[in-house]
């Protein structure tokens, strides 16, 4: 069976490359992304772009692909719908988003990396001279810090489009993945909402803020950082979003934009996203 259109035994045929394999693993894993060994979602799965793309693209130069895997849950049920479901969107919302992030921050890692096109897969290159993933260079280090209280049915929700979404959660301050805290507005910065996903102005006391959670072995150097931090952190909104969670920024014009959600109106998956 084919995976995102991909015949799998053409996949198979192609050889990848396995120093190169090894290190897109370990960005993804610095990251904080899981890697879908064989297939298996969620998380990256790698094939080897020779034996598999058949689109023009020079193998030599980008020889590893790179796809999102969505929960078996969203992969079913939108490998089972027709054209125009909200689940096959949602789904193609949610794998368009890592996937773009994808080929923002693998370079930050030292990784040509690429997306052609906004429904394509992206492409890996060979790595470059200096390596900025390296774990004996500077680090994250996560702080020690209290979980906030959260409101239990915004928690509840994020946790469902999450796992639908096939992202993990960060339970611990030095775990990656989704990040969630409290998150008062600034006195004067009112809230705004998505250009796309449009929802009323939440209600900030059953808000939680989202971000994203690297490993605590990546990078620390501010262009690795940040980096990862910008691509993941609008993957996750428009994956969120694509997953049924009422979103929107709140942009202080004294700190960058964090991500509110709330609880949704319905646990549907919505039709349309950033």
């Amino acid at each position: 069976m084919g995976v995102h259109g991909v015949v799998a035994a053409g996949a198979r045929a192609a050889r990848v490359d396995p120093l190169l394999a090894d290190r897109v693993v370990e960005a993804l894993l610095l990251v904080g992304l899981p890697v879908a060994h064989g297939g298996h979602g969620p998380g990256v799965h790698l094939f080897a772009t020779g034996g598999a793309a058949g689109d023009g693209v020079d193998p030599d130069r980008w020889p590893l692909t790179l796809r999102w895997l969505c929960s078996a849950r969203l992969e079913d049920a939108a490998a089972a719908a027709g054209a125009g479901s909200p689940w096959l969107r949602t789904r193609q919302v949610v794998a368009a988003s890592v996937e773009t992030a994808l080929a923002e921050l693998l370079p930050a890692l030292g990784l040509a990396a690429v997306r052609e096109t906004p429904d394509g897969p992206t492409r890996v290159g060979p790595a470059d001279p200096a390596d900025p993933a390296d774990p004996a260079r500077q680090t994250v280090t996560a702080a020690a810090v209290p979980a906030p209280h959260l409101p239990a049915e915004t928690l509840a929700a994020v946790r469902r489009s999450a796992a639908l979404a096939g992202l993990p959660l960060a339970r611990h301050p030095r775990a990656a993945g989704v990040a969630l805290t409290t998150c008062p507005p600034a006195p004067d910065a009112p809230l705004t909402t998505d250009a796309v996903d449009a929802v009323d102005v939440v209600d900030v006391v059953d808000a939680v803020d989202v971000a994203w959670r690297p490993s605590p072995r990546l990078p620390g150097a501010p262009a690795v950082s940040a980096a990862v931090r910008e691509a993941m952190h609008h993957a996750v909104g428009s994956a969120l979003t694509a997953c049924g969670l009422r979103t929107s920024w709140h942009r202080p014009p004294d700190s960058p934009p964090h991500l509110h959600a709330v609880t949704p109106v319905t646990p549907a998956p919505a039709a349309a996203t950033r």
